[in-house]
């Protein structure tokens, strides 16, 4: 089994932090790994993604054309990268940019989540990010909570550990 997920926004979003998590997180589940990201000229406030690939087989080819699971957190992002969603993929997006967005497909499964609107009442807009990947947490076959926790209590500096010990509850708890 292979997945392609595709976690997108603006730099300064935490999109290419949480891709790095996700993929941490995988790894320790003994997946193959292929992550990559990619941000504007200028890394805050640009459009940035975070690709990766998870496989429990060698991945030999590493060209990511199409996504199983795409992550949105900003407007530009959906509109940019929900083309590149297979059929019947997931699409878990912020409230807020999915009551913006139009030409809304109708082929892919979409899932809102307030992830803004959790990260703000947390205290900190920064850990939306990690809201959207405690909600694909619930979702994933692949990934599971305590997993992501792991990652955090891991990789994470201890001063920014237990909010997003707590985003990433809250997320997979609004699903």
């Amino acid at each position: 089994m292979q997945q392609n997920i595709l976690i997108s926004g603006t730099g300064g979003q935490g999109v290419i932090a949480s891709g790095e998590f996700l993929s941490r997180a995988l790894f320790m589940k003994d997946y193959e790994i292929m992550f990559s990201r990619s941000y504007g000229a200028s890394a805050r406030g640009g459009a940035c993604m975070s690709q990766i690939m998870a496989a429990d087989h060698v991945i030999n080819d590493l060209q990511f054309e199409a996504s199983d699971i795409l992550l949105c957190l900003s407007l530009p992002a959906f509109k940019k990268y929900m083309p590149m969603a297979k059929k019947d993929s997931l699409i878990i997006v912020d409230t807020h940019v999915y009551e913006r967005a139009d030409n809304i497909r109708d082929d892919v499964e979409i899932i809102q989540i307030p992830a803004r609107d959790i990260a703000v009442k947390l205290g900190n807009q920064i850990v939306a990010n990690m809201v959207m990947l405690g909600a694909l947490s619930k979702r994933s076959e692949m990934v599971s909570l305590d997993l992501l926790k792991d990652a955090v209590n891991t990789y994470m500096r201890e001063s920014m550990r237990d909010i997003n010990l707590k985003a990433l509850q809250q997320g997979n708890e609004s699903v």
